[in-house]
């Protein structure tokens, strides 16, 4: 089994429960004369460890090294101490085992382990890394020097690392932070390189605006997404109002051509000769003209109130029905007659209403054939029974559905009779013409 650990930004190999197997870390590179520590992972001040050189027990440690609390001490570093070093700890775990590798140097700055990029006009930080000797604890001075030259550093934490303004290219180079220290009476020098790598940042730039245009525009995407999907569910639960909104403002600014209809819309019902179609009869003649032609300025035609007398009954209903722009077909439940106090049911509605079958087949033949007069169905106190009506209203009632009015029982409520009779209206205005023809403009 083997386990990485991190020592000073630098990958080791620590091995444990087979007595014999060992890693190798990355290589530590120093240079001859300076101060350095080896210290063992596993171990601290009061552990007992053993280090050896290229095998060998710490008695055959070379001459300036030596174990201090557990660490590798190198007073100061010099070049036969070049080579591979091994910390051994056993336990109640077993036998463990780092081993480093120390590369020296006669140069006067330490070869570079690592590289540091830094992109142009940005400010940054070099590391120091001599995080042994500042455990130390003693008195110490932090110098900077730039391929092998002293330079002043702008700012030295604590732990040495030296902050850098924003750079540019001249700012590359190989950086030794070196750490003045006095140990028993002498004075020593610990140093570490790391070189320095400036970016022009034009493609880092390019790269950032790149992912801020695409990541901009995913957002504004599903923004715009969210607000279609908001104000389709808008639109299609206030669909009936917003409708009628801009009609209201459409007849106030814009002109339009008359299309030469005399009526708004042909109100096709039962007459009033059984108990059932006297509320169909109250519902056509009153409560239809006060709401649609008064408060709204529509122009109805309602068979028994506009036709006159001694008219051609068939030619003047396909006369009219021509004239007009909607045909409102009003249906209530089947009707019944009375006979010696006793309710039966009535006969199919061609045979008892010829007028009214004919002006229904007008009607819905042009407006299956022409599109016009488009057909409203208005269902009166419950669902109609379509099984004595002909197929063509059985084709309309699937295709776009009928308006349902229903009278208030007693014990309705007031507000709830309100908001039923509101909705009722907004949707027969819905369907009705934009402009009553009586408002068309002329236009020369």
């Amino acid at each position: 089994l083997i386990v990485h650990f991190y020592v000073e930004n630098d990958w080791s190999l620590f091995a444990l429960s087979h007595p014999d197997h060992s890693g190798e870390t990355d290589t530590y590179h120093v240079s001859a004369g300076y101060l350095f520590l080896l210290r063992c992972l596993t171990a601290d001040a009061h552990t007992n460890v053993t280090w050896s050189r290229a095998g060998m027990h710490n008695l055959s440690l070379p001459s300036g090294v030596e174990v201090r609390n557990g660490s590798l001490w190198f007073l100061p570093v010099q070049t036969s101490h070049n080579g591979t070093y091994t910390c051994e700890k056993r336990d109640e775990t077993g036998l463990s085992k780092i081993t480093f590798g120390v590369s020296v140097s006669t140069g006067e700055c330490p070869d570079t382990p690592e590289t540091i990029s830094i992109t142009q006009e940005v400010r940054g930080s070099l590391p120091c890394k001599q995080t042994e000797i500042f455990r130390l604890n003693n008195t110490r001075t932090i110098r900077w020097m730039k391929d092998c030259h002293a330079v002043e550093p702008i700012l030295v934490d604590d732990i040495g690392n030296m902050r850098l303004p924003p750079v540019s290219e001249k700012d590359a180079g190989i950086y030794t932070c070196l750490v003045d220290i006095s140990l028993d009476g002498r004075k020593y020098t610990a140093a570490r390189s790391i070189q320095l790598t400036i970016n022009n940042g034009m493609y880092c730039q390019s790269l950032v605006s790149s992912l801020y245009a695409f990541y901009t525009s995913v957002a504004l995407c599903l923004v715009a997404s969210l607000a279609t999907l908001a104000l389709a569910a808008a639109f299609l639960f206030f669909k009936v109002d917003v409708v009628l909104a801009y009609r209201r403002l459409l007849r106030h600014f814009s002109k339009q051509a008359s299309d030469g209809k005399l009526y708004d819309g042909y109100v096709s019902f039962f007459h009033p000769d059984t108990l059932s179609s006297a509320e169909t009869a109250s519902f056509a003649l009153q409560m239809l003209p006060e709401e649609l032609e008064k408060k709204h300025g529509y122009s109805l035609y309602i068979r028994g109130r506009d036709n006159c007398p001694g008219d051609a009954v068939h030619d003047a209903i396909a006369a009219t029905l021509h004239q007009c722009r909607r045909l409102i077909i009003i249906l209530s439940l089947a009707p019944r007659s009375c006979a010696d106090g006793k309710e039966v049911e009535a006969s199919p509605l061609c045979d008892d209403q010829n007028q009214l079958c004919y002006e229904q087949k007008i009607g819905i033949y042009d407006a299956l054939t022409k599109n016009e007069p488009r057909v409203i169905l208005v269902e009166i106190d419950g669902p109609v029974d379509y099984s004595h009506l002909p197929e063509s209203l059985h084709y309309i009632k699937r295709k776009q559905g009928a308006l349902k009015w229903k009278k208030s029982s007693p014990g309705t409520n007031k507000l709830t009779k309100l908001r039923s009779n509101r909705n009722f209206w907004k949707n027969l205005r819905y369907h009705m013409p934009s402009i009553p023809a009586g408002k068309f403009q002329t236009i020369v």
